[in-house]
């Protein structure tokens, strides 16, 4: 009896190495992935409030009027709210002079201009 417990706490033993190395490979891809997919999002987030000024300018150049909103309201947007940067929930910033969208955050890796 006493060899099949050592054999059952090798076999533990050996297991739980495994997956120790297994999550020690696996733990910095999935940090990567969750940092491209922040930013994959912002950027995605920015197209969305581009597209929501557009409609917008187009709706005040047709009552005679050349001008970007001052600001974002929720009823631009289908889904009735402002899209954010996932870092943190602050809402997408734009110049209203320029209609220029960009990150609250002013992080490089999620401007639109990069690429």
């Amino acid at each position: 009896m006493n060899k099949l417990s050592s054999l059952i706490a090798v076999k533990i033993i050996v297991l739980f190495t495994f997956f120790g190395l297994l999550s020690a490979v696996a733990m910095p891809k999935y940090l990567y992935i969750n940092k491209c997919n922040q930013k994959c999002i912002c950027k995605a987030n920015q197209i969305i409030v581009e597209t929501a000024l557009a409609v917008a300018y187009a709706d005040s150049l047709s009552k005679g009027i050349d001008h970007f909103p001052k600001k974002l309201t929720a009823d631009m947007f289908e889904d009735g709210k402002i899209p954010t940067c996932p870092i943190d929930g602050e809402p997408i910033q734009f110049d209203a002079v320029t209609g220029k969208v960009f990150c609250p955050h002013h992080i490089h890796s999620h401007s639109r201009t990069l690429e």
